[in-house]
C-alpha cells in the first residue's frame, strides 16, 4: 500500500468527495442515494481532465439512455417481447458503438447501454414512475460527477497535459537508451526486447492523454495531428534501432570485425544517447538534442563515404560498414525529428489545425460481434427471468450489464471477468457484515459519515496503488452501492443476500455468453498484416509508391493494432517485431528500385536487381499460402499434404529458400559489376550492395519476419 502523504491526501478527496454526494442525494430525498456515491468512486482518475472527460461522458450516455428507457417504456411497458427486442437493440446499438470507439469515449456507450437497461425495466415494472426513475437516475450520476469534479479540481490537481508532457519527456529518455543499447553488438537481444516492451505501453496512453487534455485549459491542449506524429516516429526509431543491432549482432556472430574507424565513431553516439537518457531535464531543449546528434550523423556519414571510397576492402565488408553507418544515422535522424515532433504537439498555433479521425479500437466485423453478444447475453437471462419469474430480475440484468463492460474490446473477456467477480463477492460479503452488525449501531448521519470515512480513506489508498488499483476500485465500488442506503434504515439482510445472488448471478451469465461467442480483432490483426506482406511490400519492391510512404503506413498499422496487443503473449510480440521488420524492409527494397532505374548502374547488375526485385515481389504477395509454389515437387507436395503447423514450417523454410536465391542472384551480378572506386557506377554498386545485406539478414535470418508466415492463422 501506498501511504506517502500524496496518496494519503488522494483516498482521503475521494473519501469526502463521496461523502459529501451521498448527503446531498439524502437532502434531495433521491430513491437510489448509493448511486451518487458510486458515481465519485467510478470516475476515479488520475488527473483533472480524465476526471471531467469521464464525468463529461458518462452524464452524456446516462441522458441519452434515460431519453431511450422513457420512450421504450411508454411505447412497450405492456409487451413484454417488444420490450425486450427494444432493449436488445439498444444493448447491441450500444456495445457496437463502445468497440467501435476508444477512450472515454467508449466508456460511454457502454454506460448508455447499463443505464438504459436498468432504467427500462425498472420503469416498465411501475410504467407510472418510469418518468421519477429516469429524473432521479440523472440527478444521482449528476450530484456525484459535481462533488468529484470540484474534489479533484480544488484539492491537489493534476492536469493531463502536465502528466503528458512528463511521460512523454520519460518515454524519449527511455528511447534514447534503447538507441544505445542497440548500437552495441554485445547487447542480447532479450534486453532490447524488455526495454522495447516497457516502451510500447507507453505510447498507448499517449493518445487517452492527449483526449483528456481537451477538457483542461488551452495551454494544456496537445495537437490531435501532431501527437499522432509523435507516436509514428517514436515506432520509426523503434524499427529503426531494432534494425541496426540485428546487423551488429550478426556480424558479431559472424566473426566479422567491424572497421576500427566504425568502432570509434559509434562509441561517441553511445555516449551521448547515454547523456540524454540520464538527463532528467531531456527533451525540454529540443535543440541541443538535435545539434548533438546532428554532429554524430555528419561524423558516421562522412565515414560512410571514406568508407565507400576505399579500394582495399572486400566488397561484402564496405556493404557490412555502410549499412551500420547509414542505419546509425537514419536511426539518429528520426531521434531528431522525434524530439522536434514532441516540442510541436503543444504549440497553440496548431489549435487550428483539422481534426483527424481515429482509427476504430475495434474493426467493423468484431464489433458487429460484440454487440450481437450484448443483445444475446440480455435474451438468454430474460429468458430464464421469464421462465423462472425470478423476483431479482433487476439485479440479474444489473449485474449482467455491468459485466459487458469487461467483456469489450478484449480477446479474453474471463482474463477480467473473474477477478472482477470475485472482488464483487467480496463486496457484497462485506457489505452484507455491515448491514446486518454494524448499521443497527449508528445513528444519525454524522456516524454512519464518520464509519464510511475509516472504511473509503484505507480502500483510497489501496486505489492509489497501481497494483491493488484495479480490484481495490472493483471492492469499493460495490461495497459503497451495496451499503450505502436510503434516507431511512429498513435493514432486511435476506433481501440484500437475494439481491447480491441475482447480481452475481447476472455476471456469471454473461461471462459465460462471452465465453460461447467469443468476438476477438483476430481477423483486424490478420488483416494489418496480410495488407503489409502481401499489398505493401509488393507494391514497395514494384516501384508503384515511394517507400518512405510504404514504411509510414505499415508503421501506422502498428501504431493502430499496439491497443489491442498484449505483448507479454509471444504471438502479439512477434507480430509487433515483424511488421517493425516490415516497415524497414520496405524502405531497403525501394532503394533497390530507385537503384535498377540509374543508368549509370551496369546493365548486367540493373537486369539482375529488377529480376530479383520481381520475384520478391511475387513471393510477398503470394506470402505464406503460395510460397511452395517455386520448391520442388515433393515439397510443394509435403507441404499440402502435412498438418497445419507443419505446412506452415515448410512454407516459412521455401519462402526463406526463395528469398535466399532471388538475394545471391542479385549479389553475384553485383560483384562481376564492381567497379573501382569514384565512379557513379562504384558509388551505385555499394548502395545496392548494402541494401542487399539488410535484405539478406530480414528474408533470411529474422526470425521475426520470417515467423509472420506461421502466426497469420493463430495470432491470439
Amino acid at each position: 500500500m501506498n501511504r506517502n502523504w500524496r496518496n494519503i491526501v488522494f483516498a482521503s478527496r475521494l473519501a469526502t468527495a463521496a461523502i459529501a454526494a451521498l448527503a446531498l442525494a439524502y437532502w434531495l430525498e433521491l430513491q437510489e442515494p448509493q448511486w451518487a456515491i458510486l458515481t465519485v468512486y467510478l470516475l476515479t482518475q488520475s488527473s483533472t481532465g480524465a476526471a471531467l472527460a469521464k464525468g463529461s461522458f458518462r452524464l452524456l450516455g446516462t441522458m441519452l439512455a434515460a431519453a431511450y428507457a422513457l420512450a421504450a417504456v411508454k411505447l412497450f411497458s405492456q409487451d413484454p417481447l417488444f420490450l425486450v427486442g427494444s432493449a436488445m437493440l439498444w444493448a447491441f446499438a450500444c456495445y457496437y458503438g463502445a468497440a467501435r470507439a476508444s477512450n472515454f469515449a467508449a466508456y460511454g456507450f457502454m454506460l448508455a447501454g447499463f443505464t438504459g437497461l436498468l432504467v427500462t425495466f425498472q420503469g416498465a415494472a411501475n410504467p407510472g414512475g418510469a418518468w421519477l426513475v429516469a429524473v432521479d437516475r440523472v440527478s444521482e450520476i449528476s450530484i456525484g460527477i459535481a462533488c468529484a469534479t470540484l474534489a479533484g479540481a480544488l484539492v491537489l490537481p493534476d492536469h493531463a497535459g502536465t502528466q503528458l508532457r512528463a511521460l512523454m519527456a520519460s518515454t524519449f529518455r527511455a528511447l534514447a537508451d534503447h538507441c544505445a543499447l542497440a548500437l552495441r553488438a554485445a547487447t542480447r537481444g532479450q534486453a532490447l526486447m524488455d526495454e522495447r516492451r516497457t516502451i510500447l505501453p507507453k505510447l498507448v496512453k499517449f493518445d487517452a492523454l492527449r483526449s483528456y487534455t481537451r477538457f483542461e485549459a488551452p495551454e494544456m491542449r496537445a495537437d490531435a495531428v501532431a501527437m499522432d506524429g509523435v507516436t509514428r516516429e517514436f515506432l520509426a526509431v523503434l524499427a529503426a534501432a531494432r534494425g541496426l543491432h540485428l546487423r551488429l549482432a550478426a556480424l558479431q556472430e559472424g566473426g566479422t570485425a567491424l572497421p576500427e574507424p566504425l568502432t570509434a565513431a559509434l562509441e561517441p553516439a553511445i555516449l551521448a544517447l547515454g547523456r540524454i537518457g540520464a538527463d532528467p531535464a531531456m527533451p525540454r531543449d529540443p535543440a541541443r538534442v538535435r545539434a548533438d546528434l546532428a554532429i554524430i550523423r555528419r561524423d558516421l556519414a562522412g565515414l560512410a563515404r571514406r568508407i565507400e571510397g576505399s579500394d582495399d576492402l572486400p566488397l561484402g565488408t564496405r556493404a557490412d560498414a555502410i549499412l551500420v553507418c547509414r542505419q546509425a544515422t537514419e536511426m539518429l535522424r528520426d531521434l531528431s525529428l522525434l524530439a522536434l515532433a514532441e516540442q510541436a504537439a503543444f504549440r497553440h498555433s496548431r489549435t487550428g489545425t483539422t481534426p483527424r479521425r481515429r482509427a476504430a479500437a475495434s474493426g467493423h466485423p468484431t464489433a458487429l460481434l460484440q454487440g450481437t453478444r450484448a443483445a444475446l447475453g440480455l435474451l438468454v437471462f430474460c429468458v430464464f427471468w421469464h421462465a423462472t419469474q425470478w423476483d431479482q430480475g433487476i439485479a440479474g440484468i444489473t449485474g449482467l450489464a455491468l459485466m459487458n463492460y469487461q467483456c469489450v474490446n478484449t480477446d479474453d473477456p474471463t482474463r477480467l471477468g473473474w477477478p472482477y467477480l470475485r472482488a464483487v463477492i467480496a463486496a457484497c460479503f462485506c457489505a452484507y457484515f455491515t448491514i446486518a452488525f454494524i448499521y443497527p449501531w449508528l445513528e444519525g448521519f454524522e456516524t454512519l459519515a464518520a464509519f464510511l470515512f475509516l472504511v473509503l480513506l484505507p480502500a483510497g489508498l489501496l486505489i492509489g496503488t497501481p497494483r491493488y488499483a484495479r480490484s481495490a476500485g472493483t471492492f469499493t465500488i460495490f461495497y459503497v452501492a451495496a451499503a450505502a442506503t436510503g434516507n431511512v434504515f429498513t435493514p432486511d439482510p435476506l433481501t440484500f443476500a437475494n439481491f447480491c445472488f441475482g447480481l452475481v448471478f447476472g455476471m456469471f451469465v454473461c461471462l459465460m455468453v462471452a465465453r460461447l461467442v467469443p468476438a476477438t480483432a483476430r481477423a483486424h490483426r490478420r488483416k494489418a498484416l496480410r495488407r503489409a506482406l502481401c499489398v505493401l511490400l509488393p507494391q514497395a519492391a514494384n516501384g508503384e509508391r515511394a517507400p518512405s510512404q510504404v514504411a509510414r503506413e505499415i508503421i501506422h498499422l502498428v501504431e493502430v493494432l499496439l491497443p489491442q496487443l498484449s505483448l507479454a503473449r509471444a504471438e502479439h510480440d512477434r507480430l509487433l517485431r515483424g511488421l517493425l521488420a516490415c516497415a524497414s524492409v520496405a524502405r531497403e527494397l525501394g532503394r533497390l528500385r530507385q537503384v535498377a532505374t540509374d543508368p549509370a548502374l551496369p546493365e548486367p547488375a540493373r537486369r539482375a536487381i529488377e529480376g530479383g526485385l520481381q520475384r520478391l515481389a511475387a513471393l510477398f504477395a503470394a506470402w505464406p499460402s503460395s510460397a511452395p509454389s517455386e520448391a520442388a515437387p515433393s515439397e510443394a507436395a509435403s507441404s499440402r499434404t502435412a498438418p497445419p503447423d507443419v505446412a506452415r514450417d515448410v512454407a516459412r523454410d521455401v519462402a526463406r529458400d526463395v528469398a535466399r536465391d532471388a538475394l545471391a542472384g542479385m549479389w553475384s551480378a553485383l560483384e562481376a559489376s564492381d567497379r573501382r572506386p569514384g565512379s557513379r557506377a562504384a558509388s551505385l554498386v555499394v548502395e545496392t550492395a548494402t541494401s542487399l545485406r539488410f535484405l539478406e539478414e530480414s528474408l533470411t535470418r529474422d526470425h521475426a519476419f520470417l515467423h509472420l508466415a506461421r502466426i497469420d492463422e493463430r495470432l491470439l
